[in-house]
């Protein structure tokens, strides 16, 4: 409904304003001995179209407020003409404080081609302080030359509360239209150019609420088609940057229980110190999610007296701006986006405004994104260990397999059995069965890349799938990890159990065959290292 009636409200002043402007373009008529005047000015080119994300953020606001200024003085133009030659006047301006109450007058409107004259040389001393006195006491006034007025004004009210202006003719000998009258005929105008400018105001200000909820609806839609929780805070990391105009952000997972938080995404351009990491509860960062309000500063240059940017002891981060602004689900936070640029005053009320509305849009799709996950990580993690399931690694291995033969280069694949882990059980009990196999998933877990896969495929079976890797540098990984589960002293129960594992390493190399021989393959090593007294790494290549 909001929206329906800003869409009314702005056709409606549209409408007004080229009511008005089309009656004054039929009233127009010539006093007799008028003096001659300017041709009316060319019809303005049509209006640009704007991307819908823009006027987000304060420069794209002065932007738009400069062209929506000239758009004004060309709508205003024909009805300055028409008045001006109604009145014998060689020219009709417009007076208008556009910097506040404390501002000097300028002309932001007249009845000749081109920009309107710069206010500060228009006429002489003391017929610019007459147009300041008009407009400050409300009053009608005229300038005389040789006895005939030669300059008229008249204080103009706006509708908006706006300080008044004024408006004012010039004739180059006299006016065709005498004093009394023209006494009589300015406040009439006047009113009507006020009706004007505020109507304009109101429709440029729907329009740029319009625009600025188009532009929201945007960024709320494809946060919601982006499922995939990496996207998805790409995603919102690229959009605060967008709809704030900093040069970095990021977004910081929280856990108000723990009440501890991770950073989760960043834009492009977030100092590498900030990109990852964990988040503690007396850093800034921190303290907004546990506080769950929003903490922005303008001038940043001295955050770091307050303490860590993300955790206690990072020392702070040298910047200009900086917000920190909390996603709140009920009375927590689930997360944060942490906004900054090098430069003071690039970020400011509007643009954390901008960042706040942003941040409430994105909460239900990323806590939902979030919980999916969650949801998809339990089905895909084996729950005693941490490891992936053989679920994951069934579909891992497929990966990795298709990934070799499109980019080269081989993969390879190790498969761990612990050593007589039947009598660890049957001798210690099944819990110190579990907790030796905790231990040496955390070898296995620890001593490989990010992008290895490592895995629980039952019992005390484990599996390691290396991409890219020979298999000269799989067997050299296997006899190391295999070392350190030798020298493994894992105590439970009082007592102290010593580990030792097989590993059997198979590998594909692309183009070549039987790829779907590799695990075949790694299995037949693990027994060969089992038979051949255990404690060992068999290695084969197909």
């Amino acid at each position: 409904m909001a929206g329906a009636g800003a869409l009314l409200l702005l056709g409606g002043a549209t409408g007004l304003v080229a009511g008005f402007l089309i009656g004054a373009r039929r009233r127009r008529r010539t006093a007799a001995g008028a003096a001659p005047v300017a041709a009316p000015p060319a019809p303005r080119p049509p209006r640009p179209t704007l991307n819908p994300v823009v006027v987000l953020r304060g420069d794209d606001i002065a932007a738009l407020d400069e062209r929506d200024a000239q758009e004004l003085a060309d709508e205003l133009r024909p009805h300055l003409h028409d008045v001006a030659r109604q009145h014998g006047a060689s020219e009709a301006t417009l007076w208008r404080r556009v910097d506040g109450e404390e501002a000097p007058l300028q002309i932001v409107a007249w009845s000749g081609d081109g920009p309107p004259p710069d206010g500060a040389s228009w006429g002489t001393p003391p017929e610019r302080a007459l147009v300041s006195w008009s407009a400050a006491e409300q009053m009608v006034g005229f300038e005389r030359r040789d006895g005939e007025p030669r300059v008229a004004m008249c204080p103009v009210r706006f509708a908006s509360g706006e300080p008044a202006g004024a408006i004012v003719l010039s004739a180059a000998e006299r006016f065709s239209t005498d004093r009394d009258a023209l006494r009589d005929w300015l406040p009439r105008h006047a009113a009507q150019v006020g009706r004007l400018v505020s109507l304009f105001s109101t429709r440029n200000e729907v329009a740029r609420q319009s625009r600025f909820t188009r532009a929201l609806l945007r960024i709320a839609r494809d946060l919601q088609r982006a499922h995939e929780p990496g996207a998805l805070e790409a995603s919102l990391c690229d959009y605060a940057v967008e709809v704030t105009g900093g040069e970095f952000s990021m977004l910081l997972r929280w856990d108000a229980t723990s009440r501890t938080g991770r950073v989760a995404a960043h834009s492009e351009r977030t100092p590498i110190l900030l990109r990852e990491g964990s988040v503690t509860e007396g850093s800034v960062a921190g303290a907004a999610c546990v506080e769950g309000s929003a903490a922005f500063w303008e001038d940043a240059r001295f955050l770091a007296e307050r303490g860590g940017l993300l955790r206690d002891d990072d020392g702070g981060v040298v910047a200009g701006s900086m917000a920190v602004l909390p996603m709140m689900r009920g009375p927590h936070a689930i997360g944060a986006l942490l906004i900054g640029s090098s430069r003071p005053g690039v970020l400011r009320a509007l643009e954390i405004r901008n960042g706040s509305v942003l941040s409430a849009l994105a909460v239900n799709a990323l806590e939902a994104a979030w919980e999916l996950a969650e949801t998809s990580r339990r089905s895909r993690t084996d729950a005693l260990t941490g490891l992936w399931n053989r679920r994951h690694f069934d579909e891992q291995l497929d990966r990795v397999l298709a990934e070799t033969d499109r980019f080269g280069g081989s993969c390879a694949l190790v498969i761990c059995d612990i050593d007589f882990f039947k009598k660890v059980n049957d001798t210690y009990g099944h819990d110190a069965g579990d907790v030796v196999l905790q231990r040496v998933s955390t070898v296995l877990h620890d001593g490989v890349r990010t992008v290895d896969i490592c895995a629980r495929l039952g019992g005390e079976e484990l599996a390691l799938l290396l991409p890219q890797t020979s298999l000269e540098g799989a067997v050299e990984l296997a006899e190391r990890l295999r070392l350190r589960i030798e020298a493994l002293l894992v105590a439970h129960g009082g007592v102290t159990i010593r580990v030792t594992v097989s590993m059997g390493v198979a590998t594909y190399t692309a183009g070549t065959q039987g790829k779907g021989t590799i695990f075949k393959r790694a299995d037949e090593r693990l027994y060969a290292a089992k038979h051949a007294g255990r404690n060992r790494v068999v290695g084969a290549t197909i």
